[in-house]
């Protein structure tokens, strides 16, 4: 689940989601399926993937967004609504290539591990720019690594997959284009640590203090088993926090990647134009990339981005399950043509706010969070089939781990381990607690006489997660639980789950990966979205610590098969314990103007119209 930054929190979940973020250097991001099979849809043309064709420069391409973004800083954002504009304007040191999901370079022209594989070397491609016409060399990449994805002052959703074996990595600058990236032990995570972007020093050092006297490492102090950073006198790195926010001068903002962003109209659009620096060029020597312009319309509901596709007024659209019937009999009238993307990678739960540190969350929430029964309980009651046939159209996978099915690190016996839809079991589980209705209204009461009443919310304006969740306190109060579910603002949803505070249930996603190390900022206790309580200083339950220790024991090495009993372990206590539920994989389908050249899309966090968007071009 490697992204640019760590997984994210996704805010939109269509036929084909838009893709996983809370993001970074090996990290997920909050997003707004499985199969073992290929799904084949009657009238969808297959992805064909290979070298691109060379294309022709000009135009525009329009998408829609759901929300407006928290920030245009790169260094803090940790959501979808931010990250799917600020990954344009960045390029990594490497990435995974569109065609064969292997590691290609990008900012980084070559690298090469050193003979205990415990460091990693990068050479940078010479003659590089920011978009300001500054020159981008080596120094600002040791800088974005250790003055601010590192800095604990910053909150970079980045930081916590910098850390190996609870300690930081070490970014060591050797010349202007050389610098390596040492670990405390041999990680498998290496080149996802890569996948993370430069920072312009020259724009952000006097902002935060910073200049060349005072060096570029990340020096720190090990107090009792705890990592204690060093700052130098007059550096404030929580400047970093507001700055280029959404209140910035937009074309001031900075970059190195294939766009710029030129116009920003709360609630309305956002504009990104080409990058005359940008160093990217295809196979006959032209600049990319093609387009002149990237524009997103802000458009919250699902139902009105549909109509805009229909209407021209957009060149792109990922379907629901319930777009399928509407579209496939106009694709000739209007122009587009519909892709069979795959399953999936992102993920999508019902998790419960278990965080004793909360103030603003109830008390007998906690306690009924924290029980393992009640969650076992409450999994028999998720209908997935039924969120399948009606509510994904038949499109989608049921959902039983974070690892997707084709990914090698898959558990194949999750499926029957899982708690699966079974209302007589979870009335029988409830009973067992002694959580029985007592005054006959329908409502079970607990083993101290409270009223078992939750809040569940999920983000505004998406359809299909309404319609889950709807589904889910329907179910909830047949077996006697009541679930009020009021969905809200998808920011403001995610500032609660960030924050570990003040909700009880909340549905959301995860950005996924072929490799679920990207999940170093979830599944570890010490993840700033470990949602059940997060950033832990250490694991607070004996699972936690089990799962802890699995990960180094599939990360701390690069063998494949230690690898997989790592994950296999992590998957057996998530699907015992129930931090959260996972509910169903859509099946991924894109529509594309007809017109638009290199369609190569995949259904990974970020290599979806994202991981293409240098190369289309309008024929």
């Amino acid at each position: 689940m490697i992204r640019r930054k760590a997984i994210a929190l996704v805010s939109t979940f269509m036929l084909c989601a838009s893709f996983s973020v809370f993001a970074g250097g090996g990290q997920e991001v909050v997003v707004e399926e499985d199969a073992k099979q290929e799904s084949q849809f009657e009238g969808v043309t297959e992805v064909n993937y290979g070298d691109y064709e060379v294309g022709k420069a000009g135009g525009q391409f329009i998408i829609s967004v759901v929300s407006d973004p928290k920030t245009f800083f790169d260094g803090v954002a940790s959501e979808t609504s931010s990250t799917d504009i600020t990954y344009r304007l960045y390029t990594p040191l490497v990435s995974r290539a569109q065609d064969d999901l292997e590691w290609q370079p990008m900012a980084s022209e070559s690298w090469e591990f050193s003979a205990d594989q415990k460091t990693i070397t990068h050479h940078i491609r010479k003659g590089m720019k920011w978009s300001d016409g500054k020159p981008l060399t080596a120094q600002d990449f040791v800088f974005a690594y250790n003055h601010v994805m590192l800095r604990e002052d910053v909150g970079s959703n980045s930081r916590d997959g910098m850390f190996v074996n609870d300690l930081p990595v070490k970014v060591k600058l050797i010349d202007d284009y050389t610098f390596s990236i040492t670990a405390d032990t041999v990680y498998a995570g290496m080149l996802s640590i890569s996948n993370s972007n430069p920072y312009p020093r020259h724009i952000l050092g006097p902002v935060i203090g910073w200049t060349e006297a005072d060096g570029y490492d990340y020096e720190y102090d090990v107090v009792d088993g705890e990592v204690v950073e060093k700052k130098a006198e007059g550096i404030d790195y929580s400047a970093l926090t507001s700055f280029w926010g959404v209140d910035a001068n937009v074309t001031e903002i900075v970059g190195n990647g294939p766009f710029v962003i030129s116009e920003y109209v709360p609630s309305q659009k956002i504009v990104l134009k080409k990058n005359p620096y940008y160093y990217e060029k295809d196979a006959k020597g032209n600049q990319l990339p093609y387009l002149d312009e990237l524009v997103m319309l802000i458009v919250a509901d699902q139902d009105t981005q549909l109509a805009k596709f229909q209407s021209g007024e957009t060149d792109f659209y990922a379907l629901r399950g319930e777009d399928y019937a509407v579209l496939i009999d106009k694709k000739e009238a209007l122009g587009f043509d519909i892709y069979n993307v795959g399953p999936v990678t992102s993920t999508q739960f019902i998790t419960f706010n278990q965080n004793y540190n909360a103030v603003e969350t109830p008390e007998e929430v906690l306690y009924w969070n924290n029980n393992k029964l009640f969650r076992q309980a409450m999994a028999h009651v998720v209908d997935r089939q039924t969120i399948i046939n009606n509510i994904a159209y038949g499109f989608g996978y049921p959902q039983y781990s974070f690892v997707p099915r084709f990914s090698p690190y898959y558990w194949d016996d999750v499926d029957n381990k899982a708690f699966k839809y079974n209302p007589e079991q979870a009335k029988k589980i409830l009973d067992e607690l002694g959580w029985t209705d007592t005054d006959g209204d329908g409502i079970r009461e607990d083993d101290k006489g409270r009223k078992i009443s939750l809040r569940m919310t999920t983000n505004a304006g998406n359809r299909v997660r309404e319609a889950i969740g709807e589904l889910f306190a329907q179910e909830a109060r047949k077996v006697g639980v009541e679930v009020n579910f009021q969905p809200e603002d998808f920011n403001t949803m995610v500032g609660k789950l960030l924050g570990g505070d003040n909700w009880d249930i909340i549905l959301i996603g995860l950005t996924g990966s072929v490799d679920p190390i990207s999940g170093s900022n979830v599944y570890p206790s010490n993840g700033n979205l470990h949602m059940n309580e997060p950033n832990q200083e250490k694991p607070r339950r004996d699972w936690e610590r089990v799962v802890d220790d699995a990960w180094k024991v599939a990360n701390n090495t690069t063998d494949e098969a230690q690898r997989k009993r790592g994950w296999q372990t992590i998957q057996e206590v998530w699907a015992d314990e129930l931090p959260w539920i996972y509910t169903f994989n859509a099946a991924a389908m894109h529509a594309y103007d007809k017109e638009l050249g290199n369609i190569q899309p995949r259904p990974i966090d970020n290599m979806g119209w994202a991981g293409i968007i240098q190369y289309l071009y309008w024929k």
